[in-house]
């Protein structure tokens, strides 16, 4: 059981270093957080619909 524990985790690691990627730039992700913060400001609060009904 230890080593199936074990290989799991290593599997786990590589695959989580695999997914990261290098080639991001700065601007890249400011530009993502922008476009994230602008979604989550254009919702529709206080003008009383609800929605469904």
């Amino acid at each position: 059981m230890k080593k199936v524990v074990a290989i799991l985790a290593v599997v786990v690691v590589s695959v989580g270093f695999y997914s990261c990627e290098k080639d991001n730039s700065v601007e890249d992700t400011q530009a993502l957080y922008e476009t994230l913060e602008t979604s989550a400001s254009d919702t529709h609060e206080g003008d009383g619909s609800r929605g469904g009904n």
